[in-house]
């Protein structure tokens, strides 16, 4: 559980980042309107509610928590090559891939938690992820804000994209390592079940 909640707190702050972060600096550097920036940010919704629809069908959870890391991981490190001078479709690209972060990490890291968790501690589990999702937004302005401190420009940006692509090698790291997922099979509560019994 505890592994949940840091993973899932850890990935909601590299979607504020970028959802923060980003957004300035596509105002700043390249000199859109907070209309056009909110614009480019509509792909990551979409692509964010469709893959959450997707991937609730799905029994396995291990699989999906990867692929969220790994699109993480492509979309911190693609951010690293932004410059105020590159094409809207690139910034663009880069937000895509956050929302299929956005979508495949929610919907896993929820059924990750409901499978750790009693039966009779679901709420104040759930409350619990909720909290990290939160210190996870709020860290991410934090982390935007010390950046930013001096300026929004490139070099900014480039900071901002070392910190997340860290934070996702972290965040790989963890699903991998993280034998419970390895072991968690399709019937809901096995996970738990498995907890509690050691």
């Amino acid at each position: 559980m505890t592994r949940t909640y840091l993973r899932f707190g850890l990935t909601q702050l590299g979607i504020y980042v970028i959802m923060f972060g980003l957004t300035q600096w596509v105002e700043a550097a390249r000199g859109l309107s907070a209309y056009e920036a909110g614009l480019m940010l509509i792909p990551m919704g979409v692509l964010s509610a469709v893959t959450a629809r997707v991937v609730s069908r799905r029994t396995d959870i291990r699989k999906p928590l990867l692929a969220a890391a790994v699109f993480m991981l492509l979309g911190s490190v693609a951010a690293l090559f932004l410059t105020s001078r590159s094409p809207v479709v690139a910034i663009v690209a880069v937000t895509a891939l956050f929302g299929l972060m956005s979508g495949t990490h929610n919907v896993t890291n929820q059924a990750a938690l409901y499978r750790a968790a009693p039966a009779e501690k679901v709420g104040t589990a759930s409350g619990l992820l909720r909290t990290f999702g939160y210190v996870g937004s709020i860290a991410s302005a934090t982390i935007t804000g010390i950046v930013f401190r001096g300026g929004v420009d490139d070099a900014g940006l480039r900071h901002v994209s070392l910190i997340l692509t860290g934070i996702g090698v972290v965040v790989l790291l963890m699903t991998v390592l993280d034998r419970h997922l390895a072991g968690a099979g399709g019937e809901p509560g096995h996970s738990g079940r498995t907890a509690r019994g050691r």
